[in-house]
């Protein structure tokens, strides 16, 4: 199962994007049911802008690319020692931040202008799965086993110790509070005074965390439960049981991807069911409405955030037609879809069209990519 959560809705992985669950089959213990059909559903909500795009691989280049024609319009230059590592690309505070997993160097860019506005180092750790990135209460936070870093925007750097064995596996920011998970131990920080950390415990191991409508929401490793927690005591509220025991697999805002092929609200319990095949489900809110990613059909799912209502679907041309695998992006008022190359989904018309055809640089090592 692919899980890479807490690094912000910003920031895609794609060198990591293959490796999910393995061959997507009807799972036998799945219910049955129709796929929700799509319904005519007046636009209420504006359309995508084109919005700023970012895009680096594992050359040292960080470009910025034309949302409609794919063209390379700066680029900055953020060297590293590892081709196959791909650097954290993070959006925040009207900056671009940069983040080098393999020598820990994190710069500042600004996007307007396309330079370099500040840079400052980190002492970094391998493997990549072992750092979690985000930008939160103005400044960027990299989270290791027992380290918490905090970068600002004039790119003062301050580290915090965390407590003996904490290995992160999620992270999300919340109105006041930062929040990590490891296993069933949850770490309450202020990001006041990160040193002035709160440990509390989990009723099952944490895969994901997630922050909506101020609900603070965490799923279980393999489990079909979604526990709501209280945002500001991180006490648990409420649970949201998937029907038929399905798992849940991954959180986006308040909705939860399930692993037959549904994805369920869960303020209210509403179901959609996206799939009849089991698969991960890759998903980011934006414009108010839900994306998922049908890979199988090699489809970009809109779900109206109101009333759950399936808005479009829309074919997405793979960059792999045998293995159409891909993961969503939502700037501020953007869509995207990253395999390896990039797709810009036009919301006005639900159409997805190809700006980037293939990976940037060389060797193929994949690339990661962020939106304003």
């Amino acid at each position: 199962m692919r899980r890479w959560a807490g690094v912000g809705a910003a920031l895609v992985l794609v060198v990591g994007l293959l490796d999910g669950c393995g061959i997507p089959v009807r799972e036998g213990d799945c219910p049955g049911g129709d796929i929700t059909p799509v319904t005519a559903v007046a636009a209420s909500r504006p359309p995508a802008a084109v919005g700023a795009l970012w895009v680096a691989d594992g050359s040292g280049a960080v470009r910025r690319i034309d949302g409609r024609t794919g063209e390379a319009t700066a680029t900055v230059a953020v060297a590293g020692v590892d081709p196959r590592m791909v650097p954290a690309l993070v959006a925040g505070g009207g900056r671009l931040w940069v983040y080098r997993f393999d020598t820990g160097a994190v710069a500042l860019i600004d996007p307007a202008r396309g330079v370099v506005a500040g840079r400052a180092t980190v002492k970094p750790v391998t493997p990549l799965i072992d750092n979690r990135v985000l930008y939160a209460y103005g400044a960027l936070w990299i989270v290791q086993p027992g380290r918490l870093w905090r970068i600002t925007v004039d790119g003062k750097v301050s580290g915090t110790a965390l407590p003996d064995g904490f290995q992160p596996w999620a992270a999300v920011a919340t109105e006041h509070w930062l929040w990590l998970a490891s296993g069933k131990r949850l770490l309450r920080v202020d990001p006041a005074d990160p040193a002035d950390v709160a440990e509390l415990a989990l009723p099952q191991s944490a895969g994901e965390l997630s922050y909506a409508g101020g609900g603070l929401y965490v799923t279980g490793i393999n489990s079909a439960v979604v526990h709501r927690l209280d945002p500001v005591t991180g006490a648990v509220v409420g649970q949201t049981r998937l029907r038929d025991d399905e798992l849940a697999l991954s959180l986006a805002g308040e909705w939860a991807m399930g692993n037959c092929g549904n994805v369920v609200r869960l303020t209210d319990g509403l179901s959609v069911r996206v799939s009849e095949v089991s698969q991960d489900l890759p998903s980011v809110m934006a414009l108010g409405d839900l994306w998922v990613g049908d890979e199988i059909a090699s489809e970009v799912v809109r779900i109206d955030g109101a009333s759950g209502e399936v808005r479009a679907r829309m074919p997405v041309a793979a960059a792999d037609p045998d293995d159409p695998a891909f993961g969503l992006l939502a700037g501020k008022a953007s869509v995207w879809v990253v395999d390896g190359g990039v797709s810009r989904v036009d919301a006005g018309r639900n159409q997805v069209a190809r700006i980037l055809a293939a990976p940037i640089g060389a060797g193929g090592a994949g690339l990661t990519v962020a939106a304003f």
